[in-house]
């Protein structure tokens, strides 16, 4: 969900980023094509060596010949900026520095699934834990939970950890259950709904390999265990236990993260917290706590909560530390330095908290510090830097000193780009609610010249990086800029900016009814529509953007925003949603706890069915006043539903069902298969210029869609008077 440098206090001090050669080459380089969108590096991982000589990290790059994604294992030199490409492989993550060697750790698909391996210095990779791979993640036959972003994969070892001296093992293991065939009753069956294929069923066994070579079993976990299967569960090691998290579902259906600890000596388990906080908050502190970011507003107080209940505080900085896609965080063996990765208010920028002496200070530059990793003693380290106009290039990062040096590039071709002039900008809309994001101006923008625009939107996204996949999703963002569209990065309005919409949010979030649903509509929903007309509307007003032609677009979170915005506001010409439905009523038997909070209950209850209708975009097609696509990687119910909707009500609209890799397959949320992922770019493309501004292209793979587009635009014509969601909600 939403969690969201001026310097503040004697004890901060920032390091620049020098410019270098390649940057500046940036600046005569040529422009972007769709191959290079479709190629954008995605760095998922990174570790050191003991000694920061070196620096292992993992990219993932679509490749167009064997039309798959791939990871790709680089080693590269901190000193010389040599980089080796060690190992291509269907899947690599989880790097770790393997404590007490040379050498690093990782989980690996070779071609017999996911497994666990030890990766030389030399380049050698060879097997640490082999486990049967029988329990597959992926939209997939059989599959115990659906993928995000890659191809189904078949996963023997889910996770690891290492002991400080590199001498125990903690590692989780899936095994499939078996199918059996018998009838299934209630629960059992509607959990199915909407699926196109039953799930499998697995089981997890977490292990202790001790420094003799021995497997202890520590625990057999059921596939309710989120924590174990999906979170990789969270590891703690003690002096003398070992601590890591499960999840335990309790009679109501609420699921609790539970801390687990198995001793050295009397080798047994026990329950350390029956209500600990999720794994990945827990940033390390200098006095045996938890560090995170409180408060609301444009500063947030960085604390340091002690196990008893103390609070340290920090004072109050402009950003938030606990932000996933921040760096995580790293406690020296002394304790007397901790740094946490943390993302900046304004202009989402993320950087580095070094904490020590109970004092603050920041490393930070004008790109964002990403995947990072130190020494042991946290003294160096490397991160990956990049901006939303600077492609990820490897960074060194001396600790004390507070200085960033660049070391290698992670994709050359990409540097060669001419960067497109980007403008990070925080918009307040007409309730008074700060949003940020950026505005991607066309290539050679000519001031007096009214321009389309497309708003592209996916909660929280919109941040200082590089073309970030999450936030742009098959929304060629770039390549719409260079084809003469004005494109607006937009975050809905952070829920952290006051008490007000914080509580809107948290409620959302937990499934409780502490805020009313009317105020949940107005708070997320429709205050995120009035950002995105009153970002368009400047523009407008300043004569840089045609009115007549404004589109908007997005993904899973943006999905449901595009479609409450169309369907409650007339400033939008066309649209496109990515593999959303939620807020359908057809999907209430999925998420009832979450459609209770909403709504108030379910779509037959006659009260809540007001609210439904208020809010739910297929029970409002008939205010939309664009063209709409559906782009969606299933044909779920939601999504089918809002489609028929808008058809009923004359709105031009087509739905795109992309394929899996095969019959049992489907695609995944984030498209994983480079030909759909071009063929979805190429469809918004061409739908975007069809109906903003009346162009056809013979060469477009979607050529032979126009006469049905020709057709729906001439028997269903679509005239609104120009309202906002104010007008339409009576605010």
């Amino acid at each position: 969900m939403i969690r969201h440098i001026l310097l503040a206090g004697a004890a901060l001090f920032g390091a620049a980023l020098p410019t270098s050669p390649a940057s500046a080459a940036q600046k005569a380089g040529r422009g972007w094509t769709i191959d290079d969108q479709l190629t954008v590096p995605e760095v998922r991982d990174l570790a050191v060596s003991a000694d920061a000589k070196s620096a292992i990290y993992v990219v993932r790059i679509a490749d167009r010949k064997s039309d798959r994604t791939v990871a790709l294992l680089r080693n590269v030199d901190l000193d010389k900026g040599t980089t080796r490409e060690l190992l291509r492989a269907a899947w690599i993550d989880q790097l770790k520095r393997i404590p007490g060697s040379a050498d690093w750790s990782a989980r690996i698909d070779k071609g017999d699934g996911v497994q666990l391996y030890r990766i030389g210095a030399s380049g050698a990779v060879t097997p640490i834990v082999v486990h049967p791979a029988t329990a597959i993640y992926g939209d997939a036959e059989g599959a115990v939970f659906p993928g995000y972003g890659h191809a189904p994969l078949a996963t023997g070892v889910r996770a690891h950890s290492w002991s400080p001296d590199g001498r125990w093992l903690w590692y989780a293991v899936l095994d499939a259950e078996p199918f059996v065939k018998r009838v299934r009753y209630d629960d059992t069956v509607t959990v199915e709904r909407a699926q196109r294929r039953a799930p499998g069923r697995a089981t997890a066994s977490i292990y202790l390999r001790d420094p003799g070579g021995r497997d202890i079993l520590l625990a057999t976990r059921p596939q309710s265990d989120l924590q174990t299967f999906f979170g990789s569960s969270f590891v703690q090691w003690e002096e003398d236990e070992v601590r890591f998290d499960v999840m335990e579902t309790d009679p109501t259906g609420r699921q609790q993260v539970v801390t687990m600890g198995w001793s050295f000596t009397s080798e047994k388990i026990r329950v350390v917290d029956g209500k600990a906080a999720r794994g990945y908050w827990r940033l390390p502190g200098l006095h045996g706590g938890r560090l995170s970011s409180e408060g609301t507003g444009d500063t947030r107080e960085l604390v340091e909560t002690i196990p008893g209940g103390e609070r340290r505080s920090f004072r109050r900085f402009p950003f938030a530390v606990g932000d996933a896609r921040a760096a995580g965080g790293f406690l020296s063996p002394d304790g007397k330095r901790a740094i946490a990765g943390f993302r900046t208010i304004d202009n989402p920028r993320f950087g580095l908290a070094i904490i020590e002496n109970d004092r603050v200070r920041t490393i930070s530059s004008p790109l964002s510090l990403n995947y990072c990793d130190f020494t042991a003693s946290l003294t160096r380290g490397a991160c990956i830097a990049q901006s939303q106009t600077t492609p990820p290039s490897l960074v060194r990062i001396d600790v004390a000193a507070g200085g960033i040096a660049r070391v290698a590039s992670v994709s050359a071709n990409h540097e060669a780009i001419a960067p497109l002039r980007t403008e990070p900008r925080t918009w307040t809309n007409r309730h008074g609610y700060k949003a940020t994001g950026y505005i991607v101006w066309p290539r050679g923008y000519t001031k007096g010249r009214q321009y389309p625009a497309i708003v592209i939107t996916h909660a929280s996204d919109a941040d200082d990086r590089f073309a970030a996949h999450e936030n742009q999703w098959e929304y060629p963002a770039q390549l719409f800029a260079e084809r003469g569209y004005v494109v607006l990065l937009v975050n809905s309005p952070t829920s952290r900016q006051n008490g007000e919409i914080q509580a809107a949010y948290e409620a959302w979030i937990s499934e409780t009814k502490a805020v009313s649903p009317e105020k949940l509509r107005q708070l997320i929903w429709l205050n995120s529509v009035a950002t995105f007309e009153d970002s368009v509307k400047e523009l407008i007003d300043r004569g840089i953007v045609d009115p007549a032609r404004v589109g908007i677009a997005g993904y899973s979170f943006g999905s449901q925003m595009t479609n409450v915005t169309i369907t409650n506001s007339s400033m939008f010409r066309a649209a496109s949603s990515g593999d959303g439905g939620y807020l359908e009523p057809a999907f209430y038997f999925n998420v009832a706890g979450s459609y209770d909070t909403v709504f108030g209950g379910p779509p037959t209850d006659p009260a809540a069915l007001a609210n439904y209708r208020r809010l739910s975009p297929s029970l409002r097609a008939n205010e939309v006043c664009g063209a709409v696509l559906q782009q969606v990687a299933a044909p779920l119910i939601p999504s089918i539903d809002l489609h028929t909707a808008l058809r009923k009500a004359g709105v031009p609209a087509q739905l795109s069902l992309y394929p899996g890799e095969n019959a049992a397959t489907d695609e995944t949320h984030i498209f994983h298969i480079p030909s759909n992922r071009i063929l979805a770019m190429e469809e918004n493309i061409a739908w975007f210029d069809y109906w903003l501004l009346g162009k056809r292209d013979p060469q477009s793979p979607y050529a032979d869609r126009y006469a049905k587009w020709d057709k729906m635009r001439d028997t269903s014509p679509r005239s609104c008077s120009a309202r906002t969601a104010s007008d339409v909600n009576g605010h």
